[in-house]
Parts: C-alpha cells; sequence; structure tokens
C-alpha cells in the first residue's frame, strides 16, 4: 500500500528528529577507587519542610514538570559526564530550643573550633559562610532520633586553593579532575589527583550521591553533556523544513508582507474582526517579553556571542513556521453569525486533515492542543507575567529602599570580615528593620496591583478581539519604541566598537564553546532561546491571525512571517549589542559575584550607561507582561470554546481575570513551570498537523503569487 506524500514527509521528518546521533565524546571513567570511607561520620538528618497549602499544590506540580522535563527536554545524541563536588563543612548543633552554644558534631574537627556563640555564627552568616547563607531560623533536623538545631559552615580546602562548591569533572587524556567554572560551566585550570580527591572523600569532605553508579563510589556523580533537547529539535526542524518547502518565501514574500501591514489592501468590507497590523500586534504582545530582555541575555552568559548567531538563524527559520501556520489558521477559521470568528491550530488541524482523510488523527491533535493551550494561558501567558510585572514595578517603587538594604549588606559584610561586632549588630538591626518594613509595603502593594491588573485585564479581555487588537496595536509599539530607543541610544554612543561586536557573533558561532558542549553547544543554547523567545511553531499566533479581515488566507500568513523578524531578529539583536557593548555576558563581579541572570542581569547592563533604566525597564516589563496577558486571554478563550463551547466562555474570562490577581500575590514556582512547558508542548501536534497540510498552503502560495504579479489585487493606499 503507497503511503500518501505528505505522511512520507512526516515520517521523514521525524526520522530525522528521533534519530540518535553521536554526542559528545564521553570522559572515560576515572580509575577504580577505592571505596567510601565516610560511613562512620555522624549525620543530620534534615526535618521536612511545613508545607503550606499553596505549597502542597506546587509540590504535586513539580512531579508533573518533572515527568514533562524528561520528555520534552530529552537530550538527543547526549553523553554523560562524571564530576565531584567539593563540599567540605563543619556541622554545629545544640538540643532544639535550648540557648545553648553550638558543638561541633566531629570531635577534634582538624582546625575548626570545638563551640560556636550564637554571636560567632551571626558573623559566619554576615562573612558568607553558612551554606543556607542566614544564621536565624536555625535548620531543624535529628541526629540518632534527638531533634536538634543547626548551622553548617562551608569551608575552603586545607591549602585554601579549592573553595567550598567547586567542581572538578574527569578528563581522561590528563588523567586529573579538572575545575569548571561558574560562567558556561567551562574547563578552568585548576586540577586535582585522583589521590587528592580519595583524601577528600576520607575526610567527607565531598559530595555525594543516596544512588551511586553501580561499581561507583558516591562521591562520583554524573551529568549530561551535549545533545539537542527533543522539543528544540521538533521547532527547529519544523523551521527549516518550512523554509524549503515554502521556496523560501520569508526572503521574496518579505517587502510584500510589509506592504499589507502598511494597509495598503486593507477592505473594510471584508470577512474578519481586525486589521492585518492589529492581528500582527496582538500576536506580537504575546511574544515580545522576557523573551527579549531576559532570553538574549541568557544565551549569551550560557553560550557566549555566538549563540545569539543560532538564535537569528532560528528566528529567520520561523518566520516560514508562522507563515505556514497562520495561512492555515485563516484557510480553516469559522466566522461565526456575530461575525466573531473561531481559528487556530484547534481549528484546521480538525478540519483540514479531516479533508486528508485523516479525521481521528485530526480530532485527537486538535483537543491535545486545545488542552496545552488553555493550561498555558492560566499559566505562563496569565499567572506568570502577572507576577513578574507586579515585581517588576514594586522593585520600581522600592528602589530607594533596596539601595539601602544593599549598601547595609556591604557594610555588614565589611564590618564582619574585621569582626567589628557591635557594629555589625547594629547594622544588622538597622537591616531588620527596613527589610520588615518592605516585607508589609511589598503585601499591601501586590494586593492593590493584583486587583487594578485583573480590573484592566477584564475590560479588555471582556471586549474580546476587537478591543484587545485595538489595545495591542497601541502598546506593542509603544513599548517597542520605548525599549528600542534605549537600545539604540547606547549602540550609537558605542557604534565604532559594533563592528567587531558583528564579527564575534559570526566567528564565535562556529568555534566558541558552551556548557563544555563546544559549536553544537553554542548552537543548542541559541535555538532554545529563540524558541522560547518567538513561539513560531507553537501555533498559538494562528489563533490570532485567523481574526484578521481577508478573505486571503495568504495574505494573513505574509503578516505573520513578519512577527519573528520583529521580535528575534530586530528587538534581540539590539538587546545583544546592548550586553556585547557593556560586557555583561562575561562579567565577573555580575555574574559569579552578584549571581545576577536574565533580566536583572539586562538590568545592571543598561544601568551601566543609562542610570535611570532600572525604572524604564521596569515600565518596559509592565506593558510587555499586560499585553501578553490579554493576548494569551484570547488564546486560551477560543481553546476553552473548542472543548466546552461558545456559551461558557465568560466562564473562562471570569478564571482568567482570577488567574492574573493570584498570580500577582502568590508565586507557584512549579505551577508556571509546568504551564510553560505546555506552550512548548503545543508545537507537537501542530508541527505535526502543519507539515501533512503544508502543500495545501504551497499551492495556495503559488495561486496567490501569481495574482499577484498579474496586478490582480486592488490597493486602498
Amino acid at each position: 500500500m503507497a503511503f500518501h506524500p505528505c505522511l512520507r514527509i512526516v515520517v521523514l521528518l521525524l526520522l530525522t528528529v528521533c534519530f540518535e546521533q553521536p554526542g559528545f565524546s564521553q570522559e572515560a571513567s576515572p580509575p577504580e577507587t577505592k571505596p567510601d570511607s565516610t560511613a562512620n561520620l555522624p549525620v543530620v538528618k534534615e526535618d521536612a519542610p511545613v508545607l503550606n497549602p499553596y505549597q502542597n499544590v506546587d509540590a504535586v506540580f513539580k512531579e508533573a514538570v518533572s515527568l514533562m522535563e524528561m520528555v520534552l527536554f530529552y537530550r538527543l545524541g547526549r553523553s554523560e559526564r562524571d564530576y565531584i563536588v567539593f563540599e567540605r563543612n563543619s556541622v554545629y548543633q545544640r538540643e532544639r530550643g535550648s540557648d545553648a552554644d553550638f558543638v561541633n558534631i566531629v570531635p577534634d574537627d582538624p582546625g575548626q573550633p570545638a563551640m560556636l556563640t550564637e554571636q560567632q555564627i551571626e558573623v559566619l552568616a554576615a562573612q558568607g559562610k553558612l551554606v543556607d547563607g542566614q544564621a536565624k531560623p536555625y535548620q531543624l533536623g535529628t541526629i540518632n532520633g534527638k531533634p536538634v538545631e543547626y548551622v553548617t559552615v562551608k569551608l575552603d580546602s586545607p591549602d585554601g586553593t579549592v573553595k567550598y562548591g567547586n567542581k572538578f569533572a574527569w578528563k581522561a587524556s590528563i588523567g586529573e579532575y579538572r575545575i569548571l567554572q561558574k560562567k558556561r560551566n567551562l574547563p578552568g585550570e585548576l586540577t586535582v589527583s585522583q589521590s587528592t580527591v580519595e583524601d577528600w572523600n576520607s575526610h567527607g569532605f565531598l559530595k555525594t550521591t543516596s544512588k551511586p553508579k553501580k561499581g561507583q563510589p558516591a562521591y562520583l556523580l554524573s551529568e549530561p553533556v551535549g545533545g539537542i533537547p527533543i522539543v528544540v529539535g521538533w521547532l527547529a526542524l519544523g523551521g527549516l523544513f518550512f523554509t524549503l518547502f515554502m521556496r523560501g518565501f520569508n526572503f521574496w514574500g518579505f517587502r510584500h508582507a510589509l506592504d499589507i501591514v502598511r494597509g495598503k489592501y486593507d477592505n473594510p468590507k471584508e470577512t474578519g474582526e481586525v486589521t492585518h497590523f492589529q492581528a500582527l500586534a496582538s500576536a506580537l504582545s504575546a511574544t515580545i517579553g522576557l523573551g527579549n530582555i531576559a532570553g538574549v541575555t541568557i544565551a549569551m552568559t550560557l553560550g557566549g556571542p555566538g549563540a545569539f548567531f543560532w538564535m537569528l538563524l532560528s528566528g529567520f527559520l520561523g518566520m516560514c513556521s508562522k507563515f505556514a501556520e497562520c495561512t492555515l489558521g485563516q484557510k480553516y477559521r469559522y466566522v461565526k453569525p456575530d461575525g466573531t470568528v473561531l481559528g487556530g491550530p484547534m481549528r484546521y488541524l480538525k478540519v483540514g486533515l479531516a479533508e486528508m482523510k485523516l479525521g481521528l488523527l485530526g480530532g485527537v491533535l486538535s483537543i491535545v492542543f486545545a488542552v496545552m493551550c488553555v493550561l498555558a494561558s492560566f499559566g505562563g501567558g496569565n499567572m506568570l507575567q502577572a507576577n513578574q510585572s507586579g515585581s517588576a514595578m514594586l522593585q520600581m517603587f522600592q528602589q530607594g529602599r533596596l539601595q539601602q538594604v544593599s549598601d547595609l549588606n556591604d557594610e555588614i559584610k565589611d564590618a564582619a570580615k574585621v569582626e567589628k561586632i557591635d557594629e555589625m549588630l547594629t547594622l544588622q538591626k538597622k537591616k531588620e528593620t527596613l527589610v520588615t518594613d518592605i516585607s508589609a509595603f511589598e503585601k499591601r502593594f501586590k494586593i492593590i496591583y493584583g486587583i487594578i491588573l485583573a480590573a484592566l485585564v477584564g475590560a479588555v479581555i471582556i471586549g474580546g478581539i476587537k478591543r484587545i487588537g485595538a489595545a495591542a496595536s497601541k502598546i506593542v509599539p509603544s513599548m517597542c519604541i520605548m525599549y528600542s530607543l534605549a537600545c539604540l541610544y547606547i549602540i550609537l554612543t558605542h557604534l565604532s566598537q559594533v563592528p567587531s561586536l558583528v564579527v564575534q557573533i559570526f566567528t564565535e558561532a562556529f568555534s566558541g564553546a558552551a556548557m563544555g558542549g563546544g559549536i553544537v553547544g553554542v548552537l543548542v543554547v541559541g535555538v532554545q532561546r529563540a524558541a522560547f523567545s518567538n513561539e513560531a511553531g507553537a501555533g498559538s499566533a494562528a489563533i490570532a491571525h485567523s481574526a484578521a479581515r481577508t478573505e486571503e488566507p495568504i495574505r494573513e500568513g505574509c503578516v505573520a512571517l513578519l512577527g519573528p523578524f520583529i521580535d528575534t531578529i530586530v528587538v534581540c539583536s539590539m538587546t545583544a549589542l546592548v550586553i556585547l557593548i557593556t560586557g555583561a555576558w562575561d562579567n565577573n563581579e555580575w555574574i559569579v559575584e552578584q549571581g545576577l541572570e536574565g533580566a536583572a542581569l539586562t538590568s545592571r547592563a543598561f544601568q551601566e550607561e543609562i542610570s535611570w533604566f532600572p525604572i524604564l525597564l521596569s515600565i518596559a516589563v509592565t506593558l510587555f507582561a499586560y499585553s501578553t496577558i490579554i493576548s494569551w486571554s484570547y488564546y486560551g478563550e477560543k481553546a476553552w470554546e473548542t472543548l466546552f463551547g461558545a456559551r461558557s466562555t465568560f466562564l473562562y474570562k471570569i478564571l482568567a481575570v482570577i488567574a492574573v490577581f493570584v498570580g500577582t500575590i502568590v508565586n507557584l514556582g512549579s505551577v508556571l513551570d509546568f504551564s510553560d512547558m505546555m506552550i512548548l508542548g503545543m508545537a507537537f501536534p501542530n508541527i505535526l498537523g502543519v507539515v501533512l497540510l503544508s502543500p495545501k498552503v504551497r499551492k495556495d502560495l503559488m495561486d496567490y503569487w501569481a495574482r499577484y504579479k498579474a496586478g490582480e489585487f486592488k490597493t486602498y493606499k
């Protein structure tokens, strides 16, 4: 029996993605080692944390997140690397509830005091030498069934060359362990021999696992290295397939797309709810945001400047993914008697595949996509955005007091270094009072902000896509202009550096190193961040574009391909140049010492050039978040309608508004991680369906382009 030609394409694509290519060469395991000799050392068993109702919910979702990570982020072609972690410490305990001094649980601990007073522990905390970072509240646990409170003091190696938490990977070529740097997890110069490692182990200086590999000591840990996460490969190969299958339409259709967006072909009498520009703005409002502000910085801190080249390439390939899915969104949309539109993957997966005699597959893919879309809209689309915007605005209002806390922390550390105890304690009391005031203001602010944001969201989403499109068409250009002006100011004031930085991006794309993975590591980091940034292939944008006023599906597909270009190639490029100009991607003080990453590192980079930028960034993040919420609420509403019918959509809108408020006041980390993964998960049913339907898209494209070249389309501007 002959296979349908489209099915052959899908099979080839699946084989390409799922066939595991050889990964990075795995370093040989270390030589035979002696058994662990730390079994007789005293061990404190930490008490299980007491969870509140929110944390209990979060714990349930954490399990789901772990399972999804195993699937979505399983790395094809990966290898494993053996490593050790130096964790020399001294544990001090006392009977729970006692006010006595803390006693070292190891008698005659070499070079360490037998006891510590509370005051000495506070000094150690100020010096950053406690594992949990603070003195009080003390950790709770048991020793041989006896309830105790305890602290763990971080110690360096006896010779002072190795710090607590240093990580070493086995390097077979030199027969030793080589230190891994905090930045990009790359090998450093410091090495240690196997005999030194065994000596550390005998003294209990190494982190251990309760489930060691068979025949290996408990201190020998392993981690995956290299490879490509399945979801990233799926999105990247989808973009490559659509670019080739549509004959590079993102090249030769670009100018025509610009003409459409500026309204040259806008006919107000055509069926639909919004203009081409409003549809594009609605789709962009769901993608432009922290992916542009934080995503670029994350890519370059992990993979170096070269990672951004692969972000650019992925954005370029994603243009044809958006074109194909949004064309189908228009082609198979359903215009209801009241003029409102139901479109997107929920429609074209079901109806389009039914036309190809694949109705059962289409129905399953449609339902899977709709469920994922609803969950993604509540979490990543609403709650996460509300939480981030609230935090950004809170930081803006609290900036002065937060700076005071930062200054006090520095003064406390300085006093602790020279052991000026009285001065340190006075400063700590001042800090505690300030932190209490900040915390009290935060609780009040989040409730008020949550109510206001929920009301503003409700006022827009209850009005439907027309009101969403109108709001997005004003917010998106405004926030892009505001953010872009700040970028351009920094770029223009360092214009002489730009050519060399551009060269650096391209050269390091093929010679750099990321997470110890060489060129493939750089590529993976860049592709992954681009996927999170523009969501090309996820299918979400097709829902917004299906509502555009046009009778030509290809025309709206042309508009959609501008999305990844604006999102990734334009906005992200400006961020990347700023990060390179300021050196933020490789700044030891900011990344290693201060622990800055993502949006916080981006903000610090801009602040280096524009002192007041954190205020601008707070406003930008709030606008980005608000526009994302209203667009994702629309996506979720249409997916909800597919599952439960049009009469129930008002219930969804109420739930969406509630989710905004809850997201502002509660931080449910794993719930939000789960919903973010749902966004990526949407790519699996969507890309599979779009690949099957792509011959229809290409046929329509060739017909449309022939009519366009013949001058058959009426213009209005």
